[in-house]
């Protein structure tokens, strides 16, 4: 073993070292802790320091108690008692955070629901978290309004909190201001009796190919994660400023990674409504950010935004993160004068949890005690097995599935809705008696026990009797110059066997169609080339940037649904798809 590798082992061990005994002083399911816990003490120890920053505003740690107080109070006066869930509809603002804290305070669970969705989906996620209450803020009235009759709760039970001076409100709902107002900021005085293992969000999955679905995350699950990235990975202490970034407070990477790692540290957190490219250096510089939170495609677009000249004016000490890309990670770092880059994985609703403490391009991080990765059947999400009918083990330089052995320790906590758990357990796969959490995940496994991320396996489509991995794909795709961002994803093609490659993608003025056709040709296989280009003013994501593929597959290669964008066929070159090439395709005269 090189002296590198040893001293790479040592690190990881010592922070594994670090994270078991944090996690044994502090994780037990019966300790009395909880966000609320931490909120008290905060504010008894730093009193005036503060707690939160948003726009113009400075919420102190005491403040922050105040309001959680009166919140707490005001739930109890409509009869909201522990257990009782409040779904909360609201964007990022100080008021998201006292919700959260306020109903821990009284062991209330909050259902963070996403606020980009209305109508059905809206009505679902509404109707699976059994609400005792919705609380709603002003800015999101609407939406609710136009699902009134299908809402879960009568209308007396829909709550609406102002958003600044917008007093928008729903007829026959009730002003949360006007109860707030008549509430005591006294403690209610049962934080004490609230424990580790008690409910405390439902945070809901993205639902890019579907309905989302509820997760359950206990108090100690909460601080499993936020206090191992605060206090045993950065070291956040009340002199830091966490800044999350603008990222959605209703997704783990807004309310865990932001509000939780600077919670568990007693420093302070920065919010902004929403995350803006243009306006993320301004932030770091005026709040005085000492690390920020990000996701893959925030760093993206970042690096391909225009200079800024704030863009290395900051006291960033570290970031952390999920899905920086490798074909970016090292220019992101240097461009901004990052020094230190923190990549994990973790899933909002399993139990694995990785993290690159080294900052090695491209690695998720290296596999602990419970974790593994078991080979998958070509083209499939089913695990390989022997002839024993045991799950067969990757070896490294071979890909498989990532997989979380389930103790007691490392629960898996899985869904509100239990009936959906079943589907993500692997029942004694190994013949030992263990079960697994199964993360759907393809991962590569590499030397020292390393893991990079290569593909969600819904992803995957199979062309020319190969597989393709749609994120393989877009790597080579976005290296090309030009290429801003793309989504790659497979389409039905009439009288051909599997689905043929199509990517959508955002472009600038640097792009050129006919160097990407031979780069493409001189990069990817025959049978992972895509086929098919849609070139789009903006991608579609969801609010936590992941790319949304259902509707693009449904529309296809078809001219008449794709709108204003523009269609390209891969002959020798890219040319444009016209009706003419679509009704060939589809009757089978051109034969992919």
């Amino acid at each position: 073993m090189s002296f590198a590798a040893f001293r790479s082992n040592l690190r990881q061990a010592a922070f594994t070292l670090r994270a078991i005994g944090y996690a044994l002083a502090n994780l037990r399911p019966t300790k009395r802790i909880s966000p609320a816990a931490l909120v008290e003490a905060h504010a008894k120890a730093n009193p005036t320091g503060a707690a939160i920053l948003f726009e113009s505003r400075r919420i102190s740690h005491a403040e922050l108690d105040r309001a959680a107080n009166r919140y707490a109070n005001a739930l109890l006066s409509l009869g909201v008692r522990k257990g009782d869930v409040v779904a909360l509809v609201m964007d990022n603002r100080p008021e998201y955070v006292i919700a959260i804290a306020g109903g821990s305070k009284i062991g209330v669970v909050t259902s963070l629901v996403n606020t980009h969705v209305g109508g059905a989906q809206l009505e679902h996620a509404l109707r699976i978290c059994s609400p005792a209450l919705v609380l709603a803020g002003s800015e999101h009235v609407a939406k609710l309004d136009e699902i009134r009759d299908a809402l879960p709760v009568g209308l007396d039970r829909v709550l609406v909190w102002s958003d600044g001076d917008d007093h928008g409100s729903i007829e026959g709902a009730t002003s949360f201001d006007a109860i707030l107002e008549r509430s005591s900021e006294a403690n209610p005085g049962r934080t004490r009796v609230q424990k580790g293992e008690d409910p405390l969000l439902y945070i809901y999955t993205s639902g890019t190919t579907g309905f989302p679905k509820a997760a359950l995350w206990r108090n100690d699950r909460f601080f499993r994660a936020a206090g191992i990235f605060s206090q045993v990975l950065l070291r956040i202490d009340p002199s830091h400023v966490v800044y999350g970034s603008g990222l959605p407070m209703y997704h783990s990477s807004g309310v865990v990674l932001g509000w939780g790692v600077a919670l568990a540290g007693g420093a302070t957190f920065a919010m902004r409504r929403k995350f803006s490219a243009s306006g993320h250096w301004e932030d770091c510089e005026r709040f005085g950010a000492t690390h920020f939170m990000y996701i893959g495609e925030l760093c993206r677009y970042l690096y391909n935004a225009p200079p800024h000249p704030k863009e290395r004016a900051h006291r960033i000490q570290a970031i952390l993160g999920a899905g920086l890309r490798p074909e970016i990670w090292e220019g992101f770092q240097a461009r901004f004068a990052i020094p230190k880059v923190y990549e994990f994985y973790g899933a909002t609703e399993g139990n694995v949890g990785l993290v690159n403490i080294e900052g090695v391009p491209g690695m998720m991080g290296r596999l602990l005690r419970d974790h593994d990765v078991f080979r998958a059947l070509p083209g499939t999400a089913e695990i390989e097995r022997d002839a024993e009918g045991r799950a067969v083990r990757a070896k490294p330089g071979e890909k498989g599935i990532l997989v979380g052995r389930i103790t007691r320790l490392n629960r898996f906590d899985g869904y509100v809705d239990k009936a959906k758990n079943e589907e993500k357990i692997l029942r004694n796969p190994l013949g030992d008696g263990r079960d697994y959490f199964n993360t759907g995940d393809l991962v590569k496994l590499h030397e020292g026990r390393w893991v990079s991320f290569v593909d969600r396996l819904g992803d995957t489509f199979r062309w020319k009797g190969e597989n393709v991995s749609t994120n393989e794909v877009q790597e080579v795709l976005n290296r090309f110059d030009g290429v801003q961002e793309s989504n790659v994803f497979g389409v039905e093609v009439p009288h051909a066997d599997g689905r043929a490659g199509m990517a959508a993608m955002v472009v600038d003025e640097r792009f050129d169609l006919d160097g990407f056709a031979e780069y493409v040709k001189r990069n990817l296989p025959s049978y992972a080339r895509p086929l098919f280009l849609r070139l789009q003013r903006e991608m579609r994501v969801t609010a936590t940037f992941k790319h949304v593929k259902t509707d693009l597959r449904e529309d296809g290669f078809d001219p008449s649904k794709v709108g204003d964008d523009r269609l390209y066929f891969l002959e020798d070159r890219y040319v444009p798809l016209t009706e003419a090439i679509h009704r060939a395709i589809a009757s089978g005269e051109i034969r992919l």
